[in-house]
């Protein structure tokens, strides 16, 4: 809700650091894990501040407010002449396990990864399911599902994990809530999807239409498109430039002849670089 933005943004320290920190992280305390997030906020509190009349008055606290939200909540705007100058060599394939939702169908899930492809194909990549699980979603919290993922082992010809959550009753409850407190200029921040952040190799999209946000701001595919960059190790920004470089370098990592051996798509190593192979990937998160 943008009202609330000015007062809470406006007046701070302004860095992506900012960012991060405000809008984009949820802590795992126990493994000091952190999460990307979509979060979007309901854009009733702007228009009771422009009816009100004062956007003259407050229009550069406005235009600031959205300029911060977007670049804490987007992976970046398209920048086609330097995306054309680099090159991504041959076509690769990213292998995704994919957990299913009770609820959602298997047309939904081919829907959305023919669009997440779409986004790839620029890059000369292509998402490929390779196993699909049948998983019930618990709790109704995005982090419920992000600690069934982040203890889950990745399995053999997997490069992802990607679980496609279904709508529950909860979610429709949550719905109105925002809606009633956004008229008192209460925000409820709304997670449509999440990738850790350490490693980008596992991560959820919610794919129902359900949400007031989906129809304004990110529909399911293109919540997909967002967290499948963040699958490929790119993190927020206004500009997609610096994503463009680690794509093709996730990509060079993965002709390296460890990564070839074990048939692994790289991810990215918190510690710099990449794991080149999965059970390296797996120690990291199950320590074994």
């Amino acid at each position: 809700m943008a009202i609330v933005l000015f007062s809470d943004v406006s007046y701070s320290v302004l860095s992506s650091q900012f960012c991060k920190k405000r809008f984009s992280g949820i802590a795992d305390t126990k493994k000091g894990t952190r999460y990307f997030d979509l979060y979007l906020f309901y854009p009733i509190g702007a228009y009771r501040f422009l009816k009100m009349g004062r956007f003259r008055t407050h229009f550069p606290k406005l235009f600031l407010s959205l300029f911060l939200l977007t670049d804490c909540t987007t992976v970046g705007f398209h920048r086609e002449a330097v995306r054309n100058s680099l090159e991504y060599g041959k076509t690769q394939t990213l292998k995704v396990c994919v957990w299913k939702d009770e609820n959602v169908s298997l047309e939904r899930i081919s829907s959305l990864m023919d669009s997440w492809n779409d986004e790839l194909a620029l890059y000369r990549l292509r998402a490929e399911t390779v196993q699909i699980t049948d998983w019930k979603r618990r709790g109704w919290t995005g982090i419920a599902i992000l600690e069934d993922l982040v203890h889950a082992p990745l399995p053999e010809g997997c490069d992802r994990i990607l679980a496609f959550a279904g709508a529950k009753s909860t979610d429709y409850f949550y719905q109105i809530a925002q809606i009633v407190l956004a008229f008192f200029f209460i925000p409820l921040p709304e997670v449509l999807g999440a990738v850790d952040r350490n490693t980008g190799s596992r991560g959820y999209v919610l794919a129902h239409w359900f949400s007031l946000n989906q129809l304004l701001w990110s529909a399911p595919s293109a919540t997909l498109v967002h967290e499948g960059y963040h699958l490929l190790g790119c993190g927020h920004s206004l500009f997609l430039s610096e994503c463009y470089t680690k794509i093709r370098e996730i990509k060079e990592a993965g002709l390296t002849e460890s990564a070839r051996k074990d048939l692994f798509f790289p991810a990215k190593n918190p510690k710099g670089g990449y794991f080149l192979q999965r059970k390296d990937l797996n120690s990291f998160f199950l320590g074994e």
